[in-house]
């Protein structure tokens, strides 16, 4: 279940960094990823401990393609831009990459008692948000 995990958060960050590429705002999304190399890292050494962290990166993802596909369709103006039809591919490709994590790290975490959980879990959800705000900060937007 390791390899699995680990694939659908390296298709998540290969998703948006091809958005970043797409958009012209690859620097961006190189910092909103860095969540998700910490979350490989932990996830390498000590499994059980990684799942729980990858899972607030999948569930914040999925919650801004849910913003985005809303968007879209007319139902929010929270997720406003102009999203190009790559982008928008994208979105999927990030989602299933989300929906899949989330399903597998909740099984693979089973042996972390639940402090550990909920610690691993507040502390990553904590780090991505953090890079999302981070990579919205002028000095990071304008290069």
């Amino acid at each position: 279940m390791k390899p699995f995990v680990t694939a659908c958060l390296i298709g998540l960050g290969v998703a948006l960094l091809f958005v970043g590429v797409v958009s012209g705002t690859f620097v961006r999304h190189v910092v909103q990823i860095l969540p998700i190399l910490l979350v490989l890292i932990v996830l390498h050494s000590r499994p059980d401990w990684g799942a729980y962290a990858a899972l607030p990166i999948f569930i914040f993802w999925i919650g801004i393609v849910i913003l985005i596909w809303l968007f879209l369709l007319g139902f929010s103006r929270i997720a406003i831009g102009q999203y190009t039809t790559p982008e928008i591919v994208l979105t999927f490709v990030m989602a299933g990459c989300s929906v899949a994590g989330v399903l597998r790290s909740v099984s693979l975490g089973r042996s972390v008692p639940v402090v550990g959980r909920v610690a691993v879990f507040i502390l990553f959800a904590v780090l991505q948000v953090a890079a999302m705000w981070v990579s919205f900060l002028r000095s990071i937007v304008n290069r």
